[in-house]
């Protein structure tokens, strides 16, 4: 759907008081994603241009917001925040468009039919005011302003200033407003501070409206998709919502969640049909997971790239990293820091991997450390294997090849490489690469040996 002459202004100016965090709320994140970050992508794929009122902390809501749109939004800054009627007025002098989509930057559960059927209601009835209200009689569920219809008339009073009964005057504000800009610009500087916060509100222009005679309309949403954030729970309770609302998605999609209320997943994370995740499993932004995959309890992919067919024991980490297709990962395994693993590996018990590449077929099954490393394809690292890769200045690189067999409790000194077909015995040091003689070329197929230190003797 196209919205039509229609400019965008967030109130993004608060100091998230309430919060007690010394930290700006529109830059807490929910389900990986910051909270601004809700309502400015939903103004763009509506393709609404749009001004942000910032004030707290506002070179980091610009900088989060111009990396995500590539600097497409304006802004102006409220230098001495008044009230949602002072950020309107701050915003005048950027004014385009003679409909003036006003949105509170702290509603991340907003769909975008909410603000196509405020767009269509407010077109349709020619409407000066049009804005979205909420049947709440429930005081408990946050400071919300009030709607008191009487006479014909209508006006939003501020939570501060109700003293009416909630259960008669059911209807909540939420936030969400399509102002005619003729209207904007005559009467925005009436507003006045006779209130509790001794704040100008914008809520105010929906009495002058409705006195002088002017359309005002409304629309219905339901509470929980135009909910404000004003505190750590109400975060919460908000995370929890878009959490579920994810987690259903990929229900859809054929994916199976054994306890589905325990599983964080993030907002852009993938899934393929046919993968079971476990319970108290934590999805983080980036990763992609292929399909018939199974993720065990407690393990965490963070911008992880999973392969078709594989399998994450418990208690796993794999964080900017990739695995590819029917591999085998943990329990208690550690893969991070721009690692890959191979089709058909295996890396197992208390294995970690930090920067380094494990080709197909390759197993490291218990206790082993490989850092800076490239394994090659179809190699065995024995339980207790180590690459010694920081030599006390700068770390060095392991080359493992193919079709190579590490035996256990091995110490390898980095830079070095080990070359095809190698085999290591037990407890083996390996501090430098291993020449080959032609006697030893002309070998049948005979093993690699390696310069070795075991039981204080020097071994060729």
């Amino acid at each position: 759907m196209t919205i039509k002459d229609v400019q965008a202004v967030v109130l993004a100016a608060g100091k998230s008081t309430r919060f007690r965090t010394e930290k700006s709320k529109l830059l807490e994140r929910i389900c990986g994603r910051e909270m601004i970050l809700y309502i400015t992508k939903l103004l763009e794929n509506l393709k609404v241009p749009t001004t942000c009122v910032v004030g707290y902390q506002r070179e980091l809501v610009q900088k989060i917001i111009n990396k995500s749109h590539n600097s497409k939004i304006s802004f102006v800054a409220q230098e001495n925040p008044q009230g949602t009627g002072h950020a309107i007025l701050c915003a005048q002098p950027t004014f385009c468009k003679n409909n003036i989509l006003v949105i509170n930057g702290d509603m991340p559960l907003i769909p975008e039919t909410v603000v196509e059927d405020l767009y269509n209601k407010h077109i349709e009835t020619s409407a000066t005011i049009s804005f979205v209200i909420s049947h709440n009689s429930d005081t408990s569920t946050g400071a919300y302003g009030r709607i008191v219809r009487t006479n014909g008339s209508i006006e939003i009073v501020e939570a501060k200033d109700f003293d009416g009964d909630a259960h008669e005057h059911c209807f909540i504000n939420a936030g969400i407003y399509i102002i005619n800009r003729d209207f904007l610009d005559n009467y925005i500087s009436t507003l006045t501070t006779n209130n509790a916060n001794n704040e100008f509100y914008i809520t105010d222009l929906v009495k002058i409206a409705s006195q002088k005679g002017y359309t005002v309309t409304t629309v219905t949403a339901p509470f929980d998709r135009i909910r404000g954030i004003n505190t750590l729970h109400e975060l919460w309770v908000a995370e929890q919502i878009k959490r579920a609302d994810t987690i259903k998605y990929w229900m859809g999609q054929g994916v199976r969640f054994s306890l589905a209320q325990s599983v964080h997943i993030d907002l852009d994370v993938e899934i393929g049909a046919g993968t079971y995740i476990d319970c108290s499993v934590h999805l983080l932004s980036g990763t992609k997971i292929g399909k018939n995959c199974t993720i065990k309890g407690f393990s965490t992919l963070a911008n992880a790239i999973l392969g078709d067919n594989s399998e994450v024991k418990p208690h796993s980490i794999i964080e900017n990293s990739s695995v590819g297709c029917n591999a085998k990962i943990g329990p208690f395994a550690c893969i991070h820091e721009n690692s890959t693993i191979g089709n058909n590996a295996i890396i197992g018990n208390f294995v970690e991997i930090r920067e380094s590449k494990i080709d197909s077929k390759s197993t490291a099954k218990h206790l082993t450390y490989l850092g800076h490393a490239h394994v090659g394809s179809n190699v065995t690292i024995g339980a207790g294997t180590i690459t010694c890769n920081h030599d006390g200045q700068q770390y060095q690189k392991t080359k493992i090849k193919d079709n190579s067999f590490i035996g256990s409790n091995n110490s390898i000194v980095a830079p070095v490489t080990i070359e095809k077909n190698t085999f290591t015995t037990a407890g083996t040091v390996i501090s430098k690469n291993k020449s080959h003689s032609s006697e030893e070329n002309n070998t049948k197929k005979q093993p690699h040996k390696c310069s070795q230190k075991n039981n204080s003797q020097h071994i060729i």
